[in-house]
C-alpha cells in the first residue's frame, strides 16, 4: 500500500514538473479575440498541416479569424506562414473570399513555429502584429516569438460553432484537448532545452 502511495506521489510530481512551464506560459500570455484585438499592421496566420491540398479545420479557424480582422479594419494585411505549398493554399482560400492580392503576404519558408517567429520582423517595417492560432498553441508561440524579439497580440482563433466542434462528443473533446496540451507541454520543454521547432 505504501509503495502504491509513493508511486502515485512520484507520478504526480513528475506530471507537475512536466506541465509547469506550459502552465506558466498560459497564465502569462495575454489572449485576445477578434472583438478585443487592437488595430495592427498585419495578422500573422500560423500554419498547420495540409493534407491532400485541403484546408484543415484548424487552418480554417485561423484563416476565418484573420479574414474577420481584415474585414473589420483591425489588421491592414494578412500574412500566411507555412511551407510554400501550404501557404499558397492558404492564400488561395483568402482570395476566394474576396481578399485582394495586395492584402496577402505569403511566407512559404516556415516549416516550424520558430521559422515564422524569425521571419515576422520582415513582414512590416513598423511592427504591430496580431499572431493568430488556437488557444492551445499561443503560449508556445509567445515563448518562441519573444525569443526572436517579437511581441504582439495573441489572438485565439478557436470557434466553438464549427461543425467539427459542435458535433464532437465530450469524450472526443477531452481526448483531443488532453493530447494537444500534453504535446504542447513536451514541445515547450523541447524549446527550453534549445531545440528549434
Amino acid at each position: 500500500m505504501r509503495y502504491l502511495k509513493h508511486t502515485a506521489l512520484g507520478l504526480a510530481l513528475v506530471a507537475a514538473i512536466f506541465f509547469t512551464p506550459l502552465a506558466y506560459l498560459t497564465l502569462t500570455t495575454p489572449i485576445v479575440t477578434v472583438k478585443t484585438a487592437q488595430p495592427a499592421d498585419t495578422a500573422i496566420i500560423f500554419g498547420a498541416i495540409v493534407r491532400d491540398g485541403n484546408i484543415s479545420p484548424l487552418h480554417r479557424e485561423r484563416l476565418e479569424a484573420g479574414l474577420a480582422l481584415l474585414q473589420q479594419d483591425i489588421a491592414q494585411t494578412i500574412t500566411v506562414s507555412n511551407t510554400q505549398k501550404a501557404a499558397t493554399i492558404m492564400s488561395i482560400w483568402l482570395s476566394e473570399r474576396g481578399v485582394l492580392p495586395q492584402k496577402i503576404a505569403v511566407d512559404g519558408s516556415a516549416v516550424t513555429t520558430s521559422d515564422t517567429c524569425r521571419a515576422v520582423k520582415g513582414y512590416t517595417p513598423g511592427g504591430g502584429y496580431i499572431l493568430v492560432s488556437q488557444r492551445f498553441h499561443l503560449p508556445r508561440i509567445a515563448l518562441q516569438c519573444r525569443a526572436s524579439g517579437i511581441t504582439g497580440q495573441y489572438l485565439a482563433a478557436d470557434n466553438a460553432n464549427t461543425p467539427e466542434r459542435a458535433t464532437a462528443t465530450l469524450w472526443t473533446k477531452l481526448r483531443i484537448r488532453s493530447y494537444r496540451h500534453t504535446r504542447e507541454a513536451f514541445l515547450v520543454w523541447s524549446v527550453l532545452i534549445g531545440n528549434d521547432i
